[in-house]
């Protein structure tokens, strides 16, 4: 890639955020494409490799979160 690795993890960063919006917001498609962008991103740039593991541990942790078989804590 031609640019230098802090654009590549600020970019990176970027995308992990809006990911994180978009599942939480229950944008799937959205989420879809950002997780593909990012993706790509780490195809070309290895060393942001441990933002996508991130995205894709928050994807599952939000779908985990909404399944309604689940068992949730009590409010105290």
């Amino acid at each position: 890639m031609n640019s230098d690795l802090g654009s590549c993890l600020r970019l990176a960063r970027g995308l992990l955020r809006l990911y994180s919006l978009a599942v939480a917001s229950e944008h799937r498609g959205v989420a879809d494409h950002l997780l593909c962008a990012l993706e790509l991103l780490a195809k070309s740039e290895p060393a942001i490799e441990h933002l996508l593991d991130r995205a894709y541990l928050r994807g599952i942790g939000h779908h985990d979160s909404a399944d309604p078989h689940t068992q949730r804590a009590e409010p105290q």
